[in-house]
C-alpha cells in the first residue's frame, strides 16, 4: 500500500508537469482537476468499500482537496453560472500549474500518512491514560456549557455579529481571542456529554434527544448570527463521530449523504440570511431582543424564498467559497511580487504564538493572508477574506521545497496525532473528544497554517483542562454520595 502510494505520488507530479507542459491550456487544467479529484477522493472511496474508518483526517483531507481545488476548477472550465468570475483576473497561465502543484502535495501528505515511519515516531509519543468517572457530573457539564454560551453572546454583541465586519487588528486583540476561546467550552461540554450518553452497546437516546433539544437551537442561532457555517455541524458531526468510536462504526454512504445534505442545507440558510442583511429585508441581532426574534424573521425569509432559491444559494455560495485552485494560481502569477516580512522560523514558533498573548509581545507576527491579498488587489486595508492555503503559504515561504518537506511533514502529523488520540488499542473516549475537536481545526488547508495550528493547539490544552475539571468534579461527585450498606 506504501509503495502504491509513493509510486501514485511520484507519477501524479510527473504527469502533472508533462500535461501542464504538453497539453493545450484550455485541456491541461481541467485534465489536472479531473486527475487531482481522482485523488483526492480515494481515501473516502477506500473507507466506503472496505469499510474504514471516516474520521481518520486524511478522508476530510482529501474531501477538501477535491472541494478547493477540483469541483471548483471543473464547475468553472465548464461555464456554470454556479462559478463566479474571481477577483483576481490573468491567471490563466497559472491555473494548469496551481493544481499540478496541489497534486503533488496532496500526494506527498499520503507519503507523509501512510509510510510506515509514523509508527518508530508515535512510540516515542507518552501515552497519557485518559479517562472519565462512571458517574456523569452533569451539572459541571451544564456549567461549562453555558460558559462558554455566555462568552460567545458577549463577543456576539460586543463586535458587531459577524467576523466577516471585523478588521484584523479586532480580530487580533487579546480579550477578543480569549472570548473565543472561552466560547470554544461549548463544544468540549457538549462532546463529553456524549461520551456518558453513547456509552457501547447501550446509548441512552433520551439523553441525546435532550442533549440535541437543548444545544441545537441555542448553536442555530449563533451559526445564523455569527454567519458561520460549521457551528452546528461541528457538534452534530463530534456526536456522530463519538457514536462511530463508541457504539457502531459507521457504514459510510449514508453518512456522507447525510452530510452532504447537512452542508447544503447550512450554507443555504446562512447565505439566504447574508443576502437578505444586504438588501435590508433582515437586520443584524445587536441586543438580546433581536438576538431572540432573529431567528423567527429568518424564517419566515426562508419560507419566502422557496425550495429553488434554496437551493440556488447554498451550491452558488458553496461553489464561490472553494476557489483555493485559482488563489494558488494567484501566489504562482504574482507572488514574487509581495514582500512578505515572513521566514520559515516561523512555523517552529506557533507553540509561543499560542501561548504568548500580544500584550506582552507586541510584534508578534500577524497572520499574512490579508497582507497577501492586499498586494495582489493593490489596495490598503486589511479587511478582506482571502485564504492562501497551506500550499500557497509553504509556496511563499520556501517556494517548491518548502511545498514538498511541508506537505510530507503534515501528512506525518495528521497520522500522529490520528494514532495518539484514538488509533491505538489503549484509546480511550477522552481521546476520541480530543481528536473531533481537533480535527475540525485543522482540516481546513484553504486557510494559512499557523491561525490553524495555533487554534489546534489552544483547542487541545483547553480539552485536556475541561477533562481534568470534568473528572474531578466526577470524583468529589462519587464521594459525597451516600454509601449503601
Amino acid at each position: 500500500m506504501v509503495l502504491l502510494v509513493v509510486l501514485g505520488a511520484a507519477v501524479t507530479g510527473t504527469a502533472g508537469a508533462l500535461v501542464v507542459s504538453l497539453a493545450p491550456h484550455r485541456l491541461a487544467t481541467p485534465m489536472l482537476a479531473f486527475a487531482l479529484s481522482v485523488l483526492a477522493l480515494a481515501p473516502a472511496l477506500h473507507a466506503l468499500l472496505r469499510r474504514g474508518d471516516l474520521f481518520q483526517p486524511i478522508v476530510p483531507i482529501g474531501l477538501f482537496f477535491f472541494l478547493d481545488f477540483g469541483m471548483r476548477t471543473l464547475v468553472v472550465d465548464w461555464g456554470s453560472d454556479l462559478a463566479d468570475q474571481f477577483v483576481f483576473l490573468n491567471i490563466d497561465d497559472t491555473r494548469g500549474s496551481a493544481i499540478a502543484l496541489a497534486a503533488l502535495a496532496l500526494g506527498l501528505i499520503y507519503v507523509g500518512y501512510y509510510a510506515p515511519w509514523w509508527r518508530r515516531a508515535f512510540g516515542r509519543i507518552p501515552q497519557i491514560p485518559m479517562a472519565l468517572p462512571a458517574h456523569a457530573p452533569w451539572m459541571v457539564l451544564g456549567l461549562i456549557y453555558a460558559v462558554g454560551v455566555i462568552a460567545r453572546g458577549v463577543l456576539l454583541l460586543d463586535r458587531g455579529a459577524t467576523f466577516a465586519s471585523l478588521d484584523l487588528q479586532d480580530r487580533l486583540t487579546d480579550d477578543f481571542n480569549l472570548l473565543l476561546q472561552v466560547g470554544g467550552f461549548s463544544q468540549f461540554a457538549v462532546l463529553l456529554a456524549g461520551v456518558y450518553a453513547l456509552r457501547p452497546g447501550r446509548p441512552r437516546w433520551g439523553v441525546v434527544a435532550t442533549v440535541l433539544a437543548v444545544i441545537v437551537p441555542i448553536e442555530a442561532v449563533f451559526t445564523v448570527a455569527f454567519g458561520s457555517k460549521h457551528v452546528v455541524a461541528v457538534l452534530l458531526v463530534g456526536l456522530v463521530g463519538l457514536y462511530n468510536y463508541r457504539v457502531q462504526r459507521l457504514g459510510g454512504l449514508r453518512f456522507l449523504l447525510a452530510v452532504a445534505a447537512a452542508v447544503i442545507v447550512t450554507f443555504g440558510v446562512v447565505t439566504i440570511y447574508r443576502d437578505r442583511v444586504h438588501q435590508g429585508a433582515l437586520q443584524r441581532p445587536t441586543d438580546l431582543a433581536s438576538l431572540a426574534t432573529a431567528p423567527v424573521a429568518l424564517a419566515g425569509e426562508l419560507i419566502e424564498a422557496g425550495p429553488g432559491e434554496f437551493l440556488d444559494a447554498a451550491l452558488r455560495t458553496l461553489v464561490n467559497r472553494q476557489t483555493a485552485g485559482e488563489t494558488v494560481a494567484s501566489i504562482l502569477a504574482y507572488g514574487d511580487s509581495v514582500d512578505l516580512e515572513v521566514t520559515g522560523a516561523d512555523l517552529a514558533l506557533i507553540p509561543a504564538f499560542a501561548f504568548v498573548p500580544r500584550a506582552i509581545w507586541p510584534d508578534k507576527p500577524a497572520p499574512f493572508s490579508p497582507q497577501v491579498s492586499s498586494a495582489f488587489r493593490g489596495v490598503e486595508g486589511n479587511r478582506t477574506s482571502f485564504g492562501i492555503t497551506h500550499t500557497g503559504d509553504l509556496y511563499l515561504r520556501h517556494g517548491l521545497a518548502g511545498v514538498v518537506i511541508g506537505s510530507l511533514a503534515l501528512g506525518l502529523l495528521y497520522r500522529l496525532l490520528y494514532g495518539w488520540l484514538v488509533d491505538h488499542p489503549g484509546a480511550t473516549a477522552v481521546g476520541a473528544v480530543l481528536y473531533l475537536a481537533l480535527l475540525w481545526r485543522i482540516i481546513f488547508v484553504n486557510a494559512e497554517i499557523i491561525p490553524v495550528y495555533v487554534q489546534a493547539i489552544r483547542s487541545l490544552v483547553v480539552g485536556v483542562g475541561l477533562w481534568l475539571v470534568t473528572a474531578y468534579a466526577g470524583q468529589l461527585f462519587a464521594r459525597a454520595e451516600p454509601r449503601r450498606t
